[in-house]
């Protein structure tokens, strides 16, 4: 199986792309930054994008390529490398916090200097606001169609019945991020912790032992809301990955309301209850989890794989990964992730096509390369079968870690990429329910109220 290569000598829209998709997405459209269906595609949206990027390789251009402060350092190197095989065309990045991202991406869109290149979580609301590219020229152009599986394709496709079918918005490549359980692996081995849980309970053993051990079973940092890693891994867990995948893409006759939602949030409850967070987990950002992690004041953190990017380098190979654990023995893991090296051209942008040509590059072997080492696995490596143990290398962790989630089409995505105000009200949520001001039930009736009222605007 062959990745795309650019050389100077290469045709720069006719080459074998591979399809290393086709296992990270099997059977689902899990693997795309997208949210779901809604109104019609607006009419303002562009259709006549031709795609002609022969010129636009040799003359010299300037992308702005807008990200998540999280995933920036793994933005500025694929970007690096993209500059690489095309010097006359730079990209510069736009960063936003990562809990701002989503609120902030559709007014950037819709101004009159807006980024070239972004990924809309909500992928139907820019569809219908007319905010992204129709990208149906360079997916013939590229070959993307005969080059990528359909079921990778389907994720960017927007119609009036919503995500799958229907014009592309969103194209290039495929790697993305495991979300999961990270442990420090002093601090597993002080607590005898010997194998990786692989359901809930086996994960609510070692939680209990690290407390009677008098060690923080899981440091979270929820003035961020960043705690929505775990409540969505839950989610997903009890309510099965398509059901949420429902509730993110607006399906219609989706809903949050459902004794499977309220049941994983009960369990966040109770974990909550249990005392099994850092006291400070409301008080605290993202970075200040990563130090107490580090620092061995904590046995879990729960995060996705751009992580690695983050923890102090002198934390390296003294912290491990798995996936999140099943419900139970029977059931499949779950975990969110998004197509990393897929994305959105701006409908405003002055430079679509070499934005065009930023999107081919990501379906290379070189972009690939690039997602790898900042902890995006590629199903292209994927190995089915082997499961994690706690004495491989984090590499092979998170690699083996996300061919478990893709052999059991346990893919999804975030709720907050639901709609912006899902987003709002889920951080606004977790912070109530760790400090004890709601429970599970009313917490899952203000998110449902919420979702209903903007899922259709």
């Amino acid at each position: 199986m062959m990745l795309k290569t650019n050389s100077a000598t290469q045709n720069p829209w006719r080459h074998p792309a591979g399809r290393i998709l086709t296992l990270a997405i099997a059977g689902t459209f899990a693997l795309s930054a997208c949210s779901g269906p809604g109104a019609a595609p607006s009419e303002a949206t562009p259709k006549d994008f031709t795609c002609d990027t022969q010129a636009a390789a040799d003359s010299d251009a300037s992308l702005t390529f807008f990200t998540a402060a999280g995933t920036a350092e793994y933005a500025q190197s694929l970007s690096d490398a993209f500059m690489k095989q095309y010097p006359k065309i730079k990209v510069k990045l736009q960063t936003e916090a990562d809990n701002n991202y989503n609120t902030v991406l559709p007014r950037l869109l819709a101004s009159d200097n807006p980024p070239d290149l972004a990924i809309p979580n909500d992928l139907i609301g820019a569809v219908k606001d007319g905010l992204v590219t129709n990208l149906d020229a360079c997916a013939s152009k590229f070959a993307w169609e005969k080059e990528i599986p359909s079921s990778a394709l389907a994720a960017g496709r927007v119609s009036e019945g919503g995500i799958g079918s229907g014009p592309l918005y969103q194209g290039g490549g495929a790697s993305g991020p495991l979300v999961g359980v990270f442990y420090n692996r002093e601090v597993a081995e002080r607590i005898g912790l010997d194998k990786i849980p692989t359901t809930v309970a086996g994960f609510e053993a070692a939680l209990k032992s690290a407390k009677d051990a008098g060690i923080t079973p899981i440091v979270a940092s929820n003035a961020d809301g960043l705690t929505g890693h775990l409540f969505n891994l839950l989610l997903g867990t009890y309510m099965g990955p398509q059901d949420l995948l429902n509730v993110v893409w607006r399906t219609p006759g989706a809903t949050l309301d459902t004794p499977e939602a309220k049941e994983a949030t009960a369990v966040l409850e109770k974990w909550a209850d249990d005392g099994y967070f850092n006291a400070d987990a409301n008080a605290i950002n993202q970075d200040a989890s990563y130090g107490q992690f580090a620092a061995g004041r904590g046995l879990f953190l729960v995060s996705g794989t751009w992580v690695t990017q983050s923890l102090p380098k002198s934390f390296d190979g003294k912290y491990g990964i798995f996936p999140f654990p099943a419900k139970d023995d029977s059931s499949p893991q779950v975990s969110m992730t998004n197509n990393q090296l897929a994305m959105s051209i701006a409908s405003r942008s002055k430079n679509k096509e070499a934005a065009a040509l930023f999107l081919d590059f990501m379906s290379t072997s070189e972009a690939a390369a690039v997602a790898a080492k900042a902890g995006y696995p590629s199903a292209l490596n994927a190995k089915t079968g082997a499961g994690v143990t706690l004495d491989q290398s984090i590499d092979e962790q998170i690699q083996a870690g996300y061919a478990t989630i893709a052999a059991d089409n346990g893919f999804d995505n975030w709720l907050n990429n639901a709609t912006p105000e899902v987003n709002t009200k889920m951080t606004e949520q977790l912070q109530s329910l760790l400090a004890g001001r709601t429970d599970a039930n009313s917490m899952v009736d203000a998110l449902e109220a919420t979702y209903v009222a903007s899922r259709d605007k």
